[in-house]
């Protein structure tokens, strides 16, 4: 399984894939699990948008912004006064892309941009949010990992894989096959 995070809800997604034919052996648990990854703020990153008329610019080294929580771009050209921009009114975000409203003029151009972002590092995930697994008998502990034995259902024999790619909830940490 591989954890990422959701830029746009600081979610975790848990990506897995596993041979067509097999047979899944077991699932590991968390005996914690994360709320979701830690929100910043990004204030005042320069940005270095070309001279000319803009109508929109790609972030390159940045983190991805949140969109839709107010973030402000301070502004000034040779032919722009200058001013604040607000996300919704003059700018919308998509990914890191950023799309004027009304073209950006000029030349010369200062600007400056406050965004809220989370933290995409999988590795600073903090579970912390206790796990209380239902429909189980149980874990077995094998080699430190907490194995579910489950008592009814689809996971109570072993079965073989309905899918071979896709993401599990942030509660499951490996699926453990006969591969």
């Amino acid at each position: 399984m591989t954890t990422t995070v959701n830029t746009q809800t600081g979610a975790p997604i848990n990506t897995f894939s596993i041979g067509v034919n097999d047979i899944i052996k077991a699932v590991v648990l968390r005996t914690k699990m994360c709320a979701g990854a830690y929100m910043y703020t990004e204030e005042a990153l320069s940005l270095t948008i070309p001279d000319g008329s803009q109508t929109s610019f790609t972030m390159t080294g940045a983190t991805t912004p949140i969109a839709g929580r107010g973030a402000t771009m301070t502004v000034e050209s040779s032919d722009t006064a200058a001013g604040t921009l607000i996300e919704g009114i003059d700018f919308t975000f998509n990914g890191k892309v950023i799309n004027f409203t009304s073209p950006y003029t000029g030349n010369n151009k200062i600007t400056t941009i406050t965004y809220d972002y989370y933290d995409t590092t999988a590795a600073n995930l903090v579970y912390d949010v206790p796990v209380y697994p239902s429909n189980t008998k149980g874990t077995i502990t094998m080699d430190g990992l907490k194995l579910v034995v489950w008592n009814e259902g689809i996971l109570a024999q072993e079965v073989k894989a309905w899918v071979d790619e896709g993401t599990a909830n942030g509660v499951i940490e490996a699926l453990i096959t006969d591969a």
